[in-house]
């Protein structure tokens, strides 16, 4: 059941293969950049709710659960529900639903960090403050949202290319 020698057909699926497997890894490159674009703006909201609202963060995110795509969405829900609802702890509740969340997206360690770390930089400061710590994560995430989108144009054209001649070469080396 193997490939025969001079098999056009198999020549293709290894093509195909080779192509898809490298779209593949251009894909989860878009899907960083969509998540870390999305959790700039969940910050940015969030910055809205605390500072012009006076919400409180639980307040904050039982809003952001309405408007939040997922994964964010339900990790949302379920931490509001268990802080403004039943009083649990907030940092505990947030690291345990959003690594929950993250588990299976294509996100670095770095980047996790940013979404995980954040009840941290917040403490139990007032609104102002509070405010003030979301507009330096805000700083980071778009300065690390420029990096992602310079490096994935070079990286996309370089590993599709090496996707194809990969393809080419398997193809030539089983004629």
């Amino acid at each position: 059941m193997g490939l025969k020698m001079g098999n056009p057909a198999g020549c293709i699926l290894i093509m195909a293969g080779c192509v898809g497997f490298t779209w593949n890894i251009c894909a989860d490159g878009e899907r960083r950049l969509s998540l870390m674009k999305q959790t700039g703006r969940i910050y940015e909201n969030m910055k809205y709710y605390i500072a012009y609202q006076k919400a409180t963060v639980p307040e904050a995110l039982g809003n952001l659960a309405q408007n939040s795509e997922e994964p964010f969405r339900g990790a949302f829900e379920k931490i509001y529900a268990e802080v403004y609802g039943e009083g649990k702890d907030f940092p505990l509740s947030w690291q345990r639903h959003m690594e929950s969340a993250l588990g299976n997206q294509p996100l670095s360690g770095k980047e996790k960090e940013f979404i995980l770390d954040f009840p941290s930089c917040l403490g139990f400061m007032e609104e102002s403050a509070q405010s003030l710590a979301l507009d330096g994560l805000l700083r980071e995430i778009n300065l690390h949202i420029e990096e992602l989108q310079k490096e994935r144009k070079d990286k996309n054209k370089m590993i599709m290319s090496l996707g194809v001649g990969a393809g080419v070469l398997i193809s030539i080396l089983l004629l």
